[in-house]
């Protein structure tokens, strides 16, 4: 259901946003991801038969596309809110870091989402990235927290 009500919510963002919302899906998607998201997960939980029934995501790695989605649709709307922007940032650092094989963090790698982030990070897409004269001390922990998470991205390929 907390899916379903991010793809209704998420739909009508340029309009206007609820950030106490906003900051309960992200909460859900942190306890989700420590739940179900890893090598430790049995890929044949009822979670995923269910979410596959109601919302066509099959697998693992669907999911992890709807997080990136997400994550990058808030740092595109929610960019000024930093209690949004913060937290957002932190959920994509624990996807980044999050995983205690290097293979899963090949699969988020691969995302198309993920390459997009990795592809155009810049204050045109993500607007807490942009200059100004009013940086603060919180926007650049969130620029650094982007990055940080961008880095490690890059460097799975590395080893």
């Amino acid at each position: 259901r907390v899916l379903q009500l991010m793809n209704l919510t998420d739909s009508r963002l340029a309009q206007a946003g609820n950030e106490k919302l906003e900051l309960a899906m992200l909460s859900f998607f942190e306890q989700f991801r420590k739940i179900y998201i890893g090598d430790q997960v049995q890929k044949s939980s009822k979670l995923y038969r269910r979410l596959s029934e109601v919302l066509g995501l099959n697998d693992e790695t669907m999911v992890l596309s709807v997080f990136i989605g997400k994550i990058i649709t808030n740092l595109k709307y929610w960019g000024r809110c930093e209690p949004i922007t913060s937290k957002t940032l932190q959920l994509l650092n624990d996807l980044s870091i999050g995983y205690p094989f290097l293979e899963d963090v090949r699969k988020l790698v691969k995302l198309s989402a993920v390459q997009f982030m990795l592809n155009n990070h810049t204050s045109e897409h993500f607007s807490f990235l942009g200059i100004n004269n009013q940086s603060n001390l919180t926007d650049m922990r969130c620029r650094t927290t982007f990055y940080t998470a961008l880095g490690r991205l890059l460097m799975v390929d590395l080893g």
